[in-house]
Order: structure tokens, then C-alpha cells, then sequence
């Protein structure tokens, strides 16, 4: 390469810089960077090794205007503070780059301006599409849209029944996890159940939250065991962090005293609740057996393993993309529904060998 030919540093490589490199012309060195079939090994190669020494990198804009697309995707995301939400987006990263796509992650920690922010497109679209899980929004944002400003699969639980044109809704059963968490506690012979993650907002409790669909499924497991519900402590938190599940596992012991099992919303509130029994002399699972919900890291290594719900997030992460890609490439058809499957994992906490 001449002196005359390489970039300066002001600018960042260009085809042409590549073909000079590489001897052919800058339509050849576009067919090999979009992976066209139709160019000679020999030649494909030689471009190659081109645009590795001089460390070319197609434009997002320029690609945008060349296909339509420019292979970015958002994914909004409440907060990476909640192991969880940190696991997903990995699970979605890791997804998307297996399908060429680049994950562009996006936090609404600043509560829910920030949620309206991503329903309304940002200020300005960011990428061809977005995948959003919403915390905090009323249903009444997705009653006043028509259509989602571009292509969106909304992932999580706090959703209405009815959504506007051009997304999907991709979730896993959380009444129905729930129910199987509170069902293999009173397998174990627990009667004396409480549940811990209710949000409770000035309105009142979200409908389509997924505190309240856990605690849904924790309340029919009890009616259809025969166990009455004023046997059974709802108890409400502030949030979903460890130092909730440590406060309201220390008012659910000061309500209840007789608990004798606890089912909690997440893993952080079950670890914290783990910590709150070893400060009040409850043995774990002797005195008191505590499962959680997400089957994060932590879970195998709580003192005693933390049994819990396992959603498959590879599973989530592939069908959000599926749906996304479809449309992207161009489906307009009416909102659909997918859900995505759940295991429940046994470990000491709830007085079972390990599986």
C-alpha cells in the first residue's frame, strides 16, 4: 500500500481504500462484504486479507441505505441491576450475534418517561427494530397507539390483552410457574405458605404484572390443594433486590410465625429471605423451605442451592428474534402471542436432593 493510498487518519477505511489494496474494483470488494456468491475464492480471499490490513468496517448508515437494513436491533431493558435482566441480554446478545444481528442495549431505569421513551421510537429510531421489556407503563400507553412506531416484540409480563399493530408479545406462563413452585412446596407436606414480591403501586396492584401473576398462580395452588388462603401471608415488598427479600421476609415472619414455607418472585428476593431466616434462627429447609423464580448464577451456590423456576431465556432470546426478523423483513400481520417454556429446579432449600 502506497503512502499516497492509505487512510488518513482522520477517516476511517473505505472500499476504494480496500480495492487499491487488493487490485480489483470497489463493486468486487462490495460482493465479498455482503458475502455474494458469485466471486472467485482467489479473489475473495485476496480482498480479505485487504480489508484485515487495513481494518475496514462497513458504515451502519451506508448499509442502511444500500439494504434497508442495518443489522442493529435495541433491546430496552428495566434495569441490568436485576440479575435476570442481566442474563437476558446476554442470552439475546450471544442469539443475535449467532444470526449476524448487533445488539444495541438500552436501560429504562429512569422509570417510566423512559419506558414511553422506547414505546413512543426514542427521538430518533435506533436500529431496524426493538425488543422491550416494560415495567412500569400503564395499559392505557398501548390503548392510545394504533401501531408501534417500528418493528417491536415486547418480552416480560406487564402487558394488556390488547396491543397495537405491528409487534409481538413473546412471554413465559408465570401464573402457571408459580402455581408448580407453590405446588412442590405442599408436595413437601408445607401448609403454612407465604408469598413474598407484590408490588403494590398507588393504583393498587398491576394486573399484568409479573408480581401479580406469581402471586396468582401462589394463591390457586393453595385453593386447588384444599389449603385455605387466610392460612397464607401476600406479602408486599418495595422492589425486587435482596434487601427487599431480607425486609419483607422479617415482616412476613413478625405476620406469620408459624410460616413453614416461602414463595418468593425472584432469586434476589429468595436469597435475601435465605439471610433473613439464618438472622431469625429458622433452619433452612427444616424449619422453613423458600423457593425462588429466574434460576439465576447465584441460585446453585445459596447456602442451602435455591430451588427455583428456570425460564428458558435461550428459548425466549430465539423466539423474539424469529418474530423481530419476520418484521423486519416485512410482516404486517395482527399481533401475535408466543410463549416459552419453564422448568422447575429442586435443590436443598426446599428439603429434596438436587436434580
Amino acid at each position: 500500500m502506497t503512502p499516497s493510498s492509505r487512510p488518513s487518519p482522520q477517516r476511517p477505511p473505505t472500499l476504494r481504500d480496500v480495492a487499491e489494496i487488493a487490485g480489483v474494483s470497489i463493486k468486487t470488494v462490495s460482493n465479498v462484504v455482503n458475502d455474494y456468491p458469485h466471486v472467485r475464492d482467489g479473489t475473495r480471499e485476496r480482498v480479505r486479507e485487504a480489508i484485515l490490513q487495513v481494518g475496514y468496517r462497513p458504515q451502519v448508515a451506508a448499509q442502511q441505505l444500500r439494504t434497508g437494513e442495518s443489522g442493529l436491533i435495541t433491546l430496552a431493558l428495566p434495569s441490568l441491576q436485576f440479575t435476570y435482566f442481566s442474563e437476558i441480554a446476554q442470552a439475546f446478545i450471544d442469539e443475535a450475534q449467532r444470526r449476524g444481528r448487533t445488539v444495541l442495549l438500552h436501560s429504562t431505569s429512569g422509570g417510566i418517561e423512559a419506558e414511553r421513551t422506547v414505546l413512543g421510537g426514542f427521538e430518533r429510531l435506533l436500529g431496524d427494530g426493538v425488543i422491550f421489556n416494560p415495567l412500569r407503563l400503564e395499559e392505557e400507553a398501548f390503548a392510545r397507539m394504533e401501531r408501534t412506531a417500528q418493528p417491536t416484540v415486547f418480552i416480560g409480563e406487564h402487558l394488556p390483552d390488547q396491543l397495537p399493530a405491528g409487534c409481538d408479545y413473546v412471554k413465559i406462563d408465570n401464573e402457571a410457574a408459580a402455581f408448580d413452585a407453590t405446588s412442590h412446596l405442599i408436595a413437601q407436606g408445607r401448609r403454612r405458605l407465604g408469598f413474598i414480591g407484590q408490588i403494590l403501586t398507588a393504583q393498587g396492584a398491576q394486573p399484568h404484572s409479573s408480581g401479580s401473576l406469581r402471586r396468582d398462580g401462589f394463591l390457586r395452588a393453595l385453593r386447588e390443594h384444599g389449603i385455605e388462603e387466610g392460612d397464607a401471608t401476600v406479602q408486599p415488598v418495595d422492589d425486587w433486590l435482596r434487601q427487599d427479600g431480607l425486609t419483607g421476609t422479617a415482616a412476613l415472619l413478625e405476620a406469620m410465625p408459624e410460616v413453614d414455607g416461602i414463595v418468593c418472585a425472584n432469586d434476589d428476593l429468595a436469597i435475601g429471605a435465605l439471610a433473613q431466616l439464618r438472622r431469625s434462627g429458622r433452619r433452612v429447609p427444616e424449619d422453613v423451605a423458600v423457593i425462588g423464580y429466574d434460576d439465576t448464577p447465584d441460585a446453585p451456590f445459596a447456602s442451602p442451592g435455591l430451588s427455583t423456576i428456570s425460564p428458558d431465556k435461550q428459548a425466549l432470546a430465539g423466539t423474539a428474534l424469529d418474530l423481530l426478523a419476520e418484521r423486519i423483513g416485512g410482516h404486517d400481520g395482527p399481533p401475535r402471542t408466543r410463549l416459552t417454556p419453564y422448568d422447575l429446579v429442586v435443590r436443598g432449600s426446599t428439603a429434596a436432593e438436587a436434580s
